[in-house]
């Protein structure tokens, strides 16, 4: 029974957590969250996405071509709340709630013969975790993908004894795939070291485990279909296998080991051997002591200011926890060890590492390791015969640490986060369109900045234009990332030195393209710190 209310007690935390002010903080949506949100509100009207493609397999977007399911899933909260900040993050939200939920039943499946206290601090440390709350806090894909695989791990595992879960397993596996780009690499991976890592349980199971791969093979069928066009374009973008960005200094060592007789310099600068280096230096990026600890990865929208992925307080427990797993493996645990090293894979094969989202696969194993190591520290202390008073005293200071820790996070996330990163989430598009919406009837013309990026989809989102409106005014024609128009809309970069003889129009700028001197600024939008985001001028 105590148990039981501990459980339901870390559930209300984890809850409110990730559904306190979510429409709130952090303080705007970014481009990526505005595009889910209209999608999912053109899908629920019209049943096709923005470019008017019928339930698309991926959702095109700002040419980046997003896996549709976090789209399909948001369709009911839109529904519900209608097209706002909370509704667009909150299958997030949910799916966190539920990644702390399956991790608690996943943690006592594997480790069976630990104690309850081992699972609940996991639990505990994953409810609290900055990384996963960050994520659960904002209309991420990936944290959906992370719960659906936690489940897949899950349902595994219990499919050693009962084959059944192994379809349920496969199927929410397979689920991922169409929410992240990086589970289509993972999974795959996880799948094969689990039944060699589980062979001989497999081969007891082999019905079920071909009835389960025939379901995963129908469930990725479409996606290995549309790898040539969509998934690969979004693969191009972002991969470091591109041999004209990466092969350029291996050619010109090539060709000064030729000018010098250096047979062996061809072999020694080698494409295969340029990637392999790069590939591993990625991966290790993602154990990187600063990324997980200090400071995070390079983008503002992926940590609290000031903040790593993971609490400081956690570095030792880890290493303990870690450590003392390695020497107690058995085949459940061998597959947490897999789990956390092939995760990160996706991840090195891309641009800009350590990448935070793209690595969220493996999260959860570092709360495995620090509970492990929080419940192996505590019995070392005890073995050294410490008196009661020593034995306590280590505890409250090592729980002060971790209140502080804790504190100082939510102080960072909720008072100088939204103030230090605001630009990062492009804040001041909703005053803007706010603005704009009630008197852009005066003006022929509506030119907004391009300069903070994706500025139409803010438009769409907060003006809540009708799909069907829009969609007539796609055309179908191939379209450049800074230029934009609808209506009498135009979204683009403002060059003042052609732009000056403009009649009758509404530029929405930022503060650097318009001239002082101009005046006619019928609105200044600010930043929380004080600085201008927009200059709202007419002509």
């Amino acid at each position: 029974m105590k148990n039981k209310f501990i459980i339901i007690m870390i559930f209300i935390i984890a809850f409110i957590l990730r559904f306190w002010q979510l429409g709130v903080n952090p303080p705007s949506l970014d481009w990526d969250e505005a595009s889910l949100g209209y999608n999912a509100y053109s899908i629920l009207k019209t049943g096709r996405d923005e470019y008017g493609i019928f339930l698309p397999l991926s959702i095109r977007s700002f040419n980046d071509y997003k896996p549709p399911l976090y789209t399909y899933l948001s369709i009911l909260p839109v529904k519900v709340f209608g097209l706002t900040e909370f509704s667009t993050r909150f299958i997030s939200a949910l799916f966190g709630l539920l990644g702390v939920i399956l991790t608690y039943y996943l943690v006592k499946e594997i480790f069976k013969k630990m104690s309850a206290k081992y699972y609940l601090l996991v639990t505990f440390f994953l409810s609290l975790s900055p990384w996963h709350l960050q994520f659960s806090r904002v209309a991420f894909e990936a944290n959906v993908a992370l719960t659906l695989f936690i489940g897949g791990v899950l349902f595994f595992v219990k499919g050693l004894t009962k084959g059944i879960y192994l379809s349920l397993s496969l199927f929410l596996f397979g689920l991922s795939m169409y929410t992240y780009h990086s589970t289509r690499l993972v999974v795959p991976f996880l799948i094969l070291g689990a039944v060699i890592i589980f062979y001989k349980e497999m081969r007891q199971k082999k019905l079920w485990l071909i009835l389960s791969g025939i379901l995963l093979s129908v469930i990725i069928l479409p996606i290995i279909l549309s790898f040539a066009s969509s998934t690969s374009a979004r693969f191009g973008s972002v991969t470091i296998l591109n041999p004209s960005e990466r092969l350029g200094q291996s050619i010109k060592d090539i060709e000064a080991d030729q000018d010098k007789k250096d047979f062996l310099g061809k072999l020694m600068h080698n494409r295969r051997l340029v990637f392999g280096r790069e590939i591993l230096a990625d991966y290790l990026d993602h154990f990187n002591f600063d990324f997980l600890f200090l400071t995070g990865d390079f983008a503002a929208r992926h940590h609290a200011v000031g903040f790593g992925m993971l609490y400081i307080w956690e570095l030792p427990f880890i290493l303990i926890g870690a450590y003392f797993l390695l020497n107690t493996l058995d085949k459940r645990k061998v597959l947490i060890v897999w789990w956390f090293l092939i995760a990160p894979l996706a991840s090195a094969l891309t641009k800009a590492t350590p990448h935070a989202v793209r690595a969220l696969l493996y999260l959860p194993t570092y709360q495995i390791f620090t509970a492990l190591g929080v419940l192996s520290s505590i019995k070392l202390v005890r073995n050294k015969k410490t008196t009661k008073f020593g034995f306590s005293a280590v505890m409250v200071f090592a729980f002060g640490i971790f209140i502080i820790n804790f504190y100082y996070y939510l102080h960072q996330y909720y008072i100088h986060t939204p103030i230090a990163h605001a630009q990062d989430w492009q804040y001041g598009y909703k005053e803007a369109v706010d603005t704009v919406s009630k008197i852009e009837d005066k003006y022929n013309k509506v030119i907004v900045t391009y300069k903070y990026d994706q500025p139409y989809i803010y438009f769409l989102f907060y003006q809540k234009i009708d799909p069907v409106w829009y969609q007539n005014q796609w055309t179908g024609l191939e379209i450049k990332r800074d230029e934009r128009n609808f209506g009498k809309f135009e979204f683009r970069n403002i060059d003042w030195s052609n732009d000056v003889n403009l009649k009758n129009v509404l530029f929405v700028a930022t503060p650097y393209e318009i001239p002082e001197e101009v005046g006619g600024v019928v609105k200044q939008i600010y930043f929380p710190d004080g600085s201008i985001a927009f200059n709202i001028i007419e002509r």
